[in-house]
This record gives C-alpha cells, structure tokens and sequence, in this order.
C-alpha cells in the first residue's frame, strides 16, 4: 500500500525570484523559513552589494550554518549542566525526597482526568 504524501507544497520568494516548495511541514513555517533566508541573505548583500548571486548563497548558508552550530553547542552545554544538576539534585538525600514529591505531584497533576473543575 502506498503511503499517503503529506507534502506541503507552496511558492515563496527569496530576493524576488519565486522558488515551489514541497516539504513535510506546514505552508506557514516554509514561509517562515524562506523570510529568514530572505532577511539573511539582504542582510549579507547591503554589507556586500557586488556579491554574485552564487556568493551571497553561499555566504548566506555559511552564516546561517555557524548559527546553527553555535546554537547546538549551546544546547548541548545546557544539557550537560541540567544533567550535574540532577545529578547533584540526587545525591542530597533531602533535596533528592522534595524532587521526588515535585514529580508526583507533577505527574498527578498531568494524570486524565485531573483537570480542575467547576462545581
């Protein structure tokens, strides 16, 4: 059987030129994405005015890359002190019991059917 294609397909436009679209996400975020594209590269090309279309491309995606790889350190460190807090969080046998009597009640409180209500 095949699957069913759930493929958003949309025309954006990046420096004025019209690019079709086909991705898994919605219509709304592959515009997001091309207007931040669209920003970035106009950002590169106001600094850079006789860049070649090819240059400001890669210029663009080079830039956009270091973001990305800058955010996922970021995220990784924040990681990895969430981890040691827990850690520590659970080496200290009264914070460790006040943890577990956060979780329970986190966790009932996010348990069907625990929704507050009206009388």
């Amino acid at each position: 059987m095949d699957k069913v294609d759930t493929k958003t397909r949309t025309t954006v436009k990046i420096r004025g030129r019209e690019y079709v679209m086909k991705a898994s996400e919605s219509e709304e975020y592959i515009h997001k994405v091309a207007i931040y594209v669209d920003r970035k590269m106009e950002d590169i090309e106001k600094i850079n005015p006789n860049l070649s279309t090819t240059m400001l491309a890669i210029l663009t995606a080079l830039n956009v890359a270091d973001e990305l790889l800058k955010e996922r350190e970021r995220t990784s460190k924040l990681e990895k002190e969430i981890q040691r807090l827990k850690d520590a969080l659970s080496r200290s046998p009264q914070l460790y019991d006040i943890n577990q009597k956060y979780k329970k009640t986190e966790r009932q409180d996010q348990a069907p059917g625990s929704e507050q209500r009206n009388a």
